[in-house]
């Protein structure tokens, strides 16, 4: 990995110019991959813990699927847990991610280890690595607190997915409040274990998230945030196009079926095409349209 660096006199021209706002700023950033151009995307930074509840792990993969088609870019920290999540569903719905490892970027120092493939994965989908450590600073645990500042300063709006009561994810939330960034919470049941923390959150005034939308209403109305380019269904056959009509709200296969009058055998082979052509997703159950 080609590791670049860019200095805080440089950070206006670019996506970084909001850390320019935030105390402490950075003196320089470390990064792998190219720099977005400055104003064309939205962040969202996403944080919780390593462990995490099947509800958490569900809840943010819809709330991830209903932002694909938007210039959103989802931050997070290479973490196990709720952030290789939130990478992994964000490229798998063709949205640009940032990871921001508590450790330098060198291959051999890169922290997590067992995520090396994970941040390969995420220049491959024309991501980014970014540190303002050292190369071969190795991750410390004061270094995951120090980071959080430059998530929450990048973003437009944090989003806690889980946390308990003592949690981590708690510093990046306060972060997010001094900066005067919008604090999102997906809430949980008042039984978990896994929710004391973020349920706090929402006690004390954080934004409710049940879906995308309100995530998109946070970043200043769904028709403010530019739309990437809608699908050219002159590219698909007449089949191909009846199946995208019908998802414009995500259904079932025997939703599908019924609206098509078609055999199984058939349907299959349809959505499997569509499948890997990019366009659509299955999803508990259910295919939804990516673009």
């Amino acid at each position: 990995m080609s590791i670049k660096k860019i200095t805080k006199n440089e950070f206006k021209d670019t996506f970084l110019s909001p850390l320019l706002n935030i105390n402490d700023c950075p003196k320089q950033i470390n990064f792998v991959g190219t720099l977005f151009p400055k104003n064309k995307y939205k962040f969202v930074a996403i944080v919780g813990s390593r462990q995490h509840s099947n509800y958490a792990k569900e809840a943010l993969q819809k709330i991830i699927e209903d932002l694909s088609g938007y210039n959103i870019v989802i931050i997070s920290g290479l973490a196990l847990g709720i952030d290789a999540l939130a990478h992994k569903y964000a490229m798998e719905n063709n949205l640009k991610t940032i990871a921001i490892p508590g450790s330098g970027l060198d291959e051999n120092i890169i922290y997590p280890k067992s995520n090396l493939n994970l941040a390969k994965n995420i220049l491959d989908h024309k991501g980014l690595l970014l540190s303002e450590f050292d190369n071969d600073f190795k991750a410390t645990p004061w270094s995951f607190p120090q980071r959080n500042r430059i998530m929450a300063g990048l973003a437009d709006v944090v989003l806690v997915v889980e946390a308990k009561e003592k949690s981590g994810t708690l510093i990046t939330a306060r972060l997010a409040l001094d900066y005067n960034k919008d604090l999102a919470v997906i809430p949980n049941s008042i039984f978990s274990k896994y929710s004391d923390g973020s349920n706090a959150l929402l006690k004390q005034g954080a934004c409710p998230v049940f879906s995308g939308n309100d995530i998109l209403e946070l970043l200043g109305e769904n028709n403010k945030i530019i739309k990437q380019e809608k699908l050219d269904l002159d590219n698909f056959s007449k089949r191909e196009q009846q199946i995208l009509n019908i998802l414009d709200e995500p259904k079932n296969k025997q939703e599908i079926q019924k609206q098509l009058n078609i055999n199984i055998t058939t349907l299959n082979t349809e959505l499997s095409i569509l499948e890997l052509k990019g366009v659509i997703k299955e999803s508990l159950g259910k295919f939804r349209k990516i673009l």
